[in-house]
């Protein structure tokens, strides 16, 4: 299925490479298209630039496999296990209830947050839990990876979705605030009826004698000869009772779909006893929040500048004349301005610190931290290699060469003398395969939509985010959604047959409400 996704990012590439020879590049200012002729993809650099630009995005997959390296340790402590077989003890025989609140919760956070990336440090767990209540990986996939997406396409105060719109667009946080929490009920909602609709659950089946003397020997510690005596002379009583007959004496256990609940390879965990759950949790809650705080830029949001104030009196600190906390921390950037970076090494404090609670040993800690982020390298790698296409269009960003992109949007906007929101939206969602990252989607669409009256540009706003979080959803330009494929081991083919009906639904629902608009 890997190589699958390797294939699909391959053709993607060299769709875009075709592109290129055929489409000149062009640059959009002032209501005027400026060609200026093609700018191919030669021999060399169908190498050269997708190396480039793995470089130049690499931290994405340094976040998932630190994500890896965290659930690593999680693993080993125990925890994990006993968090994910309380909450399907707790959802017993209301496996579907939890199930729509994971499609909730997830919608929510990405709709408010905005932080998908980081959100995703959640997947794990809750497929997991879905997984042990034996769903089938696609329905998990949906749930989890696909309700980050759809809480893009009705992103409220996400600042990575709603923040770049207002800044870029000169428009409010609370631009169609009204509109944003119409779509966020309805899709929500709608992606709910999908997954439950198309769910399937693996029927669970007996477990006989001979597979439980199976698990039993893979956990077990050697033994003394003594009691090496006693297990044999128990494997034989018991093959003698299977042999007679099929049926066993006590009632048997069921299986679960242990294979996709495993985070990294088998480990053997740091203790069979009892372990408290409840630390884990509280520190996973813990990490979210400062993540969160610290992602967030309140002040381009909401000219909230108390986490700028603090930063400056703190690093302005001195004694005699020597600033002691600019020294020590420097570089460190305040709350609202945190990027990967920050949120890698988060995450690496916060695997130290289950470390320390669980009394992992520090050879135990590293070893478990290591496996994780080798079970989670190609998904890494993958991520990382989805935004080759953008490498290559910031480049010429850079050199202000301009893109073919410019180009094929000038005709298209050359359709309609004002706002259209067909246009617009069909613009958008052709650009979100080249640009998966929005702000440069906006930077590259606001020449052209810049020109419109105060409520059309309103309207527009709403129309490319909402129709970038689309894109998102089918593109294999998308890293969340390639980093999804390549966790569950799902093809892109597969995903697209299950999931283009929604896809399709939304886009025509997010039309009709910013058609809707324009009327009123």
């Amino acid at each position: 299925m890997k190589r699958n996704i390797l294939k699909v990012l391959g053709i993607s590439f060299l769709i875009f490479a075709f592109m290129s020879w055929i489409i000149p590049v062009g640059t959009y200012s002032g209501g005027k298209l400026t060609t200026d002729g093609i700018s191919p993809v030669g021999l060399i650099d169908l190498v050269n630039k997708p190396v480039n630009a793995f470089i130049t995005f690499v931290l994405y997959g340094v976040v998932f496999a630190v994500i890896g390296g965290l659930y690593g340790v999680m693993e080993k402590t125990g925890a994990l296990e006993g968090v994910t077989n309380k909450l399907v003890s707790r959802f017993n025989e209301k496996e579907n209830k939890f199930l729509v609140l994971t499609v909730v919760l997830f919608v929510l956070l990405s709709s408010v947050t905005g932080l998908i990336i980081p959100l995703f440090v959640l997947v794990p767990l809750f497929a997991a839990v879905l997984f042990k209540m034996n769903y089938d990986k696609l329905t998990v996939l949906a749930a989890t990876v696909g309700s980050l997406l759809v809480g893009s396409v009705a992103s409220t105060y996400g600042f990575n979705i709603t923040g770049y719109t207002k800044n870029i667009l000169s428009l409010d946080m609370n631009n169609q605030i009204v509109a944003k929490i119409i779509l966020l009920v309805l899709l929500t909602a709608l992606l709910a009826f999908t997954v439950l609709s198309s769910s399937k659950r693996k029927k669970q089946e007996p477990i006989t004698i001979e597979e439980e003397v199976k698990e039993v020997k893979k956990e077990v510690k050697p033994v003394k000869k003594a009691e090496a005596k006693k297990v044999s002379s128990v494997k034989k009583t018991e093959g003698k009772k299977t042999s007679s007959t099929k049926k066993t004496t006590k009632k048997p256990a069921r299986k679960t779909n242990t294979k996709a609940l495993a985070v990294t390879k088998p480990v053997k965990k740091v203790s069979d006893s009892f372990v408290k759950t409840w630390p884990l949790v509280l520190v996973l809650i813990l990490m979210l929040i400062v993540a969160f705080v610290g992602m967030y830029n309140w002040y381009y949001s909401f000219n909230i500048d108390v986490f700028n104030n603090m930063h400056d009196a703190v690093m302005g600190v001195k004694i005699k004349d020597f600033a002691i906390f600019e020294s020590l921390f420097s570089g460190a950037s305040q709350f609202g301005y945190w990027g990967n970076v920050e949120f890698i090494g988060l995450m690496i404090v916060t695997s130290m610190v289950i470390s320390k609670i669980y009394k992992l040993s520090f050879n135990d800690y590293i070893e478990s931290f290591i496996a994780g982020v080798k079970k989670w390298m190609p998904t890494a790698i993958y991520a990382a290699l989805a935004s080759v296409i953008l490498g290559v269009l910031y480049q010429s960003l850079q050199y202000g060469s301009g893109t073919l992109v410019d180009s094929i949007n000038g005709k298209l906007f050359e359709l309609s003398d004002g706002f259209n929101p067909i246009i617009t939206g069909v613009s958008a969602l052709f650009s979100g395969f080249f640009f998966n990252d929005l702000y440069y989607l906006l930077a590259d669409l606001s020449g052209f939509v810049t020109g419109f009256d105060a409520a059309s540009l309103s309207i527009a706003g709403l129309l490319i985010q909402s129709v970038y979080g689309v894109a998102m959803m089918i593109f294999p330009t998308s890293v969340v959604l390639i980093a999804g494929l390549s966790y569950f081991d799902v093809s892109y083919g597969k995903w697209m047959k299950y999931i283009w009906r929604f896809v399709l639904i939304t886009f025509l629902l997010v039309l009709l409400v910013c058609g809707i608009l324009t009327l009123l």
